[in-house]
């Protein structure tokens, strides 16, 4: 593409807008690729007001934030609203100080205002502002898979949704969606007293031990029951009346998972390639505005290992996209 267009596709990706002079300048005097010059003018625009869009417009489309636009359970709006600013200003936060892509999966800290800290159970937070705040591990937060509208969003309304969440721990975070569930699948039934008795837990292994339904549930289902100390709407909780929750599983490869922190700690162990291959892969697509297909697939093999070499940091990566052969092609 010309000077004109990378100028142009710059700030879509990074303003949701069009190019300002100083861009035009730039590409008309035929610097704008130059590699300081360019990373100059990245930190530039990532520093303007304009850049929030970005933030907003990636995180919704990323982490399929427009599913709280169906949740009802949820009647309070400031709590609401605060659901839904928490990942985006988490995800400034990262993106302001270059830190690792990994602060997704779990982090010291959270970006809260008073309204999510009190949901929380976070003290000394003041006002309606966002802002960093270290957290212990007792606090039970950390990253983006915990927060309350992932979790609030993946629930049915009334409790968690461990199909729902293991779902979107396939598609958002790992970029491996399972396939859709094949024509007449066998409902729960719960009219069935002895069903009615059963922990969620083990009505999911009731459901997931029918021949039909065993080959997608037994990799769906362990991602999402690790989640299964988050209620409907993201609160933390140890017993489910008066019965302790059992937020153990185990994965098709036979690794266990203790809860989230476990999922977490596998995640951060054994899949930080695939993870960061599948941050590479969303956000690419984004800065192209188009979908990704098996002839992108060597330029993201190699965008992403430029990006683990460099440590992770979210602000290189967004540096190595715009200097990429696929950002730079029609």
């Amino acid at each position: 593409i010309n000077e004109f267009e990378f100028a142009s596709r710059l700030a879509v990706f990074l303003w949701s807008s069009i190019p300002d002079d100083e861009l035009l300048q730039l590409a008309e005097q035929k610097k704008l690729r130059e590699p300081e010059v360019l990373a100059a003018q990245v930190k530039r625009m990532l520093a303007n007001p304009r850049s929030k869009r970005f933030s907003h417009n990636f995180v919704e489309q990323w982490l399929g934030l427009d599913r709280m636009n169906s949740v009802t359970h949820v009647t309070d709006n400031s709590l609401r609203e605060a659901m839904l600013e928490e990942p985006v200003a988490f995800f400034d936060e990262v993106l302001k100080h270059n830190h690792s892509i990994m602060d997704f999966i779990h982090s010291d800290y959270v970006t809260v205002n008073e309204r999510l800290a009190a949901h929380y159970g976070i003290p000394q937070v003041c006002g309606p502002h966002f802002r960093k705040v270290t957290t212990t591990p007792q606090t039970n937060r950390g990253g983006l898979l915990t927060s309350a509208a992932i979790m609030t969003m993946n629930s049915d309304g009334k409790d968690s949704h461990p199909l729902k969440r293991g779902v979107w721990m396939l598609k958002r975070i790992l970029d491996d969606p399972p396939p859709p569930p094949p024509p007449n699948v066998p409902e729960v039934d719960l009219t069935d007293p002895e069903i009615l008795k059963m922990t969620l837990k083990e009505r999911i292994a009731n459901h997931r031990n029918k021949p039909a339904c065993i080959s997608c549930h037994a990799k769906i289902d362990p991602w999402g029951i690790a989640f299964e100390n988050f209620d409907a709407v993201g609160s933390f909780r140890t017993h489910v009346k008066n019965v302790p929750v059992d937020a153990s599983s185990e994965l098709f490869n036979h690794q266990t998972l203790a809860g989230v922190d476990g999922l977490k700690r596998y995640l951060l162990t054994d899949r930080q390639d695939q993870f960061a291959r599948a941050v590479v892969h969303k956000l690419t697509a984004y800065a192209l505005g188009r979908p990704l297909s098996f002839g992108d697939r060597a330029d993201i093999d190699d965008l992403t290992g430029q990006f683990r070499r460099r440590n992770d940091g979210l602000e290189d990566l967004i540096e190595l996209i715009v200097s990429s052969h696929l950002f730079n092609s029609k």
